[in-house]
């Protein structure tokens, strides 16, 4: 399915006087501009070009671009080239630059929050880790598993290992979400004492992949 690919659209203009039509000679013609511009999914995202061009009103020659006289190209694009009519064929763009400010906001709200669960961990957060980061016997083709928060007291956080790895993360989130994480089953019996220095540095070394809570 092709998604991509450019377009053009034609901008009627006015009427111009005084232009001789090379095939019948007649003055009067009709003025255009012609917007090229590339699309994703059919969404106008930049301009690739803009052509001036006029059309006889007695004979429909057609004069674009080049052929015609530089100044009155110029004065034709000043007349049909509005803000109006080329601000929607950046539509694509203006779209891309909203989602990407709105990833980059979701992503800072995202650390911050997850710094708090560092700060302040609670028994039953979630942390998604990558045990390729934290063991050195680990299959490197499903590096990612869950650990469990079990018990947070003055002794220290102990936290249980979760039995299954995946390939990608999403495979551990889908656990959590369809509550496979919350049984006890799904866990090494084994506890792991921690300190909140130790889960920051995991943070900071790219061990902790997410935090849910």
């Amino acid at each position: 399915m092709i998604f991509f690919g450019s377009k053009g659209k034609v901008v009627a203009g006015d009427v111009v006087q005084g232009v001789q039509c090379p095939s019948c000679q007649n003055s009067q013609h009709a003025s255009f501009g012609i917007l090229n511009y590339f699309h994703l999914y059919w969404i106008p995202t930049f301009l690739t070009s803009r052509k001036a061009g006029i059309e006889c009103m007695h004979c429909k020659r057609t004069l674009v671009g080049d052929e015609l006289p530089s100044h009155l190209a110029e004065q034709i694009k000043s007349g049909v080239f509005t803000t109006g009519n080329t601000l929607p064929m950046f539509s694509g763009l203006i779209i891309i630059g909203v989602l990407t400010m709105f990833g980059v906001y979701a992503a800072q709200q995202d650390d911050a929050r997850e710094a708090t669960y560092i700060a302040q961990p609670a028994v039953d957060d979630y942390y998604v880790v990558k045990l390729t980061e934290m063991y050195d016997e680990v299959d490197a083709e499903y590096p990612y598993g869950l650990m469990r928060i079990t018990d947070v007291s003055s002794n220290g956080i102990e936290m249980q290992v979760g039995n299954m790895a995946y390939n990608k993360a999403s495979g551990v989130q889908k656990d959590i979400r369809q509550g496979k994480a919350s049984a006890d089953t799904y866990y090494n019996s084994e506890i792991i004492l921690l300190e909140v220095a130790d889960l920051k540095q995991l943070r900071d070394s790219g061990a902790i992949y997410s935090i849910e809570r």
